[in-house]
């Protein structure tokens, strides 16, 4: 981790409302008030104090080599929940036709709408077991890339990316392969710190990463861009094309862009490329907007996870589907229901104030992370580093137990953890 939690939550933040007031943002029915933003600041800074109350400064320390640890166990466990997913959700692909992205986009859309109105999920028995289990080829991903000197190309494939791709296809987003991407790089970046490789003194950076390696990534990379285009795309055109979109957001998502530069953007760009640079940084900072509306506007009771955790609200919807809809109908009577809250927006809903010790608490864990990884002693601590910095950097979207079936992630994250052998005292 090159940042303390605290400072990369502040870059985060720092850089989400910068970009809010450089493009041309406006709100149509929407309101940012200065109460929303004073409680927003408060989580900010909660997060922080808890972060540095834990550690201010750790120096680092030589890194001991995660060459003697013992991953038996541990791949044992992932690659055989990867598999699962593969099966499960490859036999989903196939059955219900989601290779169209209209298709998919469309059962996606029946599903919110099942969970507003407190119908049972439709899901089959298949999905929810891949939905269950292909989270842990984020694990197996990142202990492959960061945990390995020389990463072995096909099974990091097989069980580290092709899992979040097929659940990306199956669910009809694009978090699943973006998570894939993300943590993917952010594991390949740790690989300088864990095995010393600096260019200041003289050593190759990312040393034995073989060269096909890279460009395969960046061919993964590329495709998973050109598919969240078409994505974007698809979308637009089931409600009329990238032309009305700036109309229909404006009347549906309560923002737009607008003002001379949105103009002048449009004559340069096409409707279609401006619409995309629209839709992608919209996605990073209507958190900001979303959690404005929260605190100063919601008034029902805590729902103690059911908002945040995907398989907390999969678990209650079971027991009392009336109880879900008609709290999630109150969130759409607020027109948030369907948006990114934000990290502290999500604590809010779920645990009113007494989210902002939640919020502490999830500084003080991020601490504990980078506090164990600048020691250097134990290189298991290194598994935690991509999915801290991830969790930070989309805290502008929900909570790290929240996003992108988070919870699932961070279960399987750390049995692997608890599963890798450290090497004994007389070895």
């Amino acid at each position: 981790m090159r940042f303390h939690p605290a400072a990369l939550l502040l870059i985060v933040w720092g850089s989400a409302f910068v970009a809010y007031l450089i493009l041309p943002f406006e709100l149509t029915f929407r309101t940012m008030t200065d109460e929303g933003v004073l409680i927003l600041i408060l989580f900010i800074v909660a997060f922080c104090f808890g972060a540095l109350l834990r550690t201010v400064h750790v120096p680092a320390h030589q890194v001991n080599p995660p060459d003697k640890l013992r991953f038996a166990n541990a791949d044992f466990l992932l690659v055989s929940l990867a598999s699962v997913a593969l099966l499960s959700l490859g036999f989903e692909v196939f059955r219900s036709g989601l290779l169209d992205l209209g298709t998919a986009y469309s059962q996606r859309s029946n599903q919110a709408q099942a969970l507003l109105h407190g119908g049972l999920s439709q899901s089959s028995g298949l999905f929810k077991i891949g939905f269950s289990c292909y989270p842990a080829s984020f694990v197996y991903l990142v202990r492959c890339i960061l945990l390995e000197r020389k990463p072995r190309l096909v099974p990091l494939v097989i069980f580290g990316v092709l899992p979040g791709i097929m659940a990306g296809i199956v669910m009809g987003g694009r978090t699943p392969m973006f998570c894939t991407l993300a943590y993917g790089f952010l594991a390949y970046r740790a690989r300088n710190f864990l095995y010393n490789t600096r260019p200041d003194k003289g050593q190759p950076t990312h040393q034995f990463i073989h060269p096909n390696v890279k460009i395969l990534a960046i061919l993964a990379g590329s495709l998973a861009f050109v598919y969240f285009i078409k994505v974007f795309i698809a979308r637009a055109e089931v409600l009329g094309g990238t032309e009305v979109m700036f109309q229909h957001v404006a009347t549906h998502w309560g923002v737009t862009f607008s003002y001379p530069s949105a103009v002048l953007m449009i004559e340069m760009l096409g409707p279609t490329v401006t619409y995309l640079i629209f839709v992608f940084s919209w996605y990073l900072i209507q958190g900001i907007v979303m959690s404005n509306t929260l605190f100063t506007e919601y008034a029902g009771e805590p729902l103690i996870g059911v908002y945040g955790i995907d398989i907390l609200t999969a678990v209650i919807r079971r027991i009392n589907p009336e109880w879900v809809a008609g709290n999630f109908n109150y969130l759409l009577d607020l027109e948030v229901y369907g948006f990114f809250p934000s990290a502290f927006g999500t604590f809010f809903v779920d645990f009113s104030y007494i989210g902002i010790i939640f919020a502490a608490m999830w500084g003080w864990l991020a601490a504990v992370v980078y506090r164990n990884i600048r020691r250097g002693s134990d290189p298991r601590w290194f598994l935690f580093s991509p999915f801290v910095t991830l969790g930070i950097v989309f805290g502008l979207v929900n909570t790290p137990l929240g996003f992108s079936n988070g919870f699932i992630t961070h279960f399987w994250l750390l049995l692997a953890f608890l599963l890798i052998r450290r090497p004994t005292k007389a070895a």
